[in-house]
């Protein structure tokens, strides 16, 4: 049904998934998390990782030499960091979403990625924006 490459893609986003579900709750930046609990996070990111990984390799034959059909190793570079890519903006936009109530401290909110450990991402990206916007206009 799919092509190669569609798979391919595909697979890796979910992939990627589950690496930055894992990732975040490690680091613990709690506004980019899905589950609040690191150890759903946790099992969810490897659940995913795996899952991608068997995705892949169980829905057809996939050792094929790119004069075959397969993929050669630009296109599969610009698939792998298009899936990554979408991976990341989706899981900033769903975050966004799901931690809407996370608000952070007011007084003086923590700057650069450690406010994602109070915040969800488009609060913190607001008060970045705001807080550069106020320092180029003092200069």
């Amino acid at each position: 049904m799919f092509t190669f490459a569609t798979d391919y893609c595909i697979t890796v986003f979910i992939s990627a998934l589950g690496v930055l579900q894992l990732a975040f709750s490690v680091g613990g930046l709690k506004g980019l998390l899905v589950f609040k609990s690191a150890i759903v996070a946790r099992t969810l990111g490897l659940t995913l990782a795996i899952v991608g990984f068997v995705l892949f390799f169980s829905t057809g034959t996939r050792n094929i030499n790119d004069y075959e059909g397969g993929l050669d190793a630009p296109t599969q570079a610009l698939l792998f960091f298009y899936g990554s890519l979408a991976a990341v903006l989706a899981t900033l936009a769903l975050t966004s979403i799901i931690n809407q109530r996370m608000r952070g401290p007011e007084a003086e909110p923590e700057s650069g990625i450690d406010s994602l450990r109070d915040t969800n991402y488009a609060l913190s990206l607001a008060r970045s924006v705001r807080y550069w916007w106020k320092f180029c206009q003092k200069r």
